[in-house]
């Protein structure tokens, strides 16, 4: 999954959350966005860096089941505050679907390898052909793609972010614009 679409069902997903639920009203939508896109903002540096060149592959350790139980445990035992960006940080891997490459996922249960994506290896150097390989032979891709797109628009509406004052005010403190503010 392309890292807006990550960031579109989570903004939404904490959205609703917090107006049919209200939880994390103090949430920081920059840095949701941040552990949205946090497993990627680990794990593509490291293979880009050094990883790629031995696994092929560049979904590594942020996006395993050892590290999600890592974060779960450091913020249930140690930061309990930071539980709605732990959420947000865990449910890339559950958009992403990772369990479905299971040496990734379970790594190192299953070995010391990571999941290779296609014949060339992972997305590692040439980005731009590889996700354009893996969108063009898995098409049921583009459905997700497009539901983040369609997440990102109710998003927006919702909290009319179409408005100049009101994009620029989220923009700034990371907040919506609630009924009493």
């Amino acid at each position: 999954m392309l890292p807006p679409s990550h960031i579109a069902y989570t903004w939404l997903a904490l959205s609703m959350a917090q107006e049919y639920l209200s939880v994390a009203p103090e949430a920081d939508y920059r840095l949701i966005a941040l552990a949205a896109v946090g497993p990627d903002l680990v794990d593509k540096p490291l293979a880009w860096a050094y990883f790629y060149k031995r696994y092929k592959a560049a979904v590594l350790f942020a996006h395993t089941l050892l590290t999600q139980l890592g974060v779960l445990w450091w913020t249930v035992g140690r930061a309990p505050r930071l539980w709605v960006y732990t959420l947000a940080f865990l449910g890339h891997v559950l958009l992403d679907r990772i369990w479905y490459f299971p040496n990734t996922f379970y790594w190192p249960l299953r070995g010391w390898r990571f999941h290779v994506w296609g014949k060339q290896g992972s997305e590692q150097p040439a980005i731009g052909r590889a996700y354009w390989v893996t969108f063009t032979r898995r098409r049921e891709l583009w459905i997700w793609e497009l539901g983040g797109l369609l997440a990102l628009l109710w998003f927006v509406g919702r909290h009319q972010l179409y408005r100049p004052r009101l994009l620029w005010k989220f923009i700034l403190t990371g907040r919506l614009k609630r009924g009493g503010d």
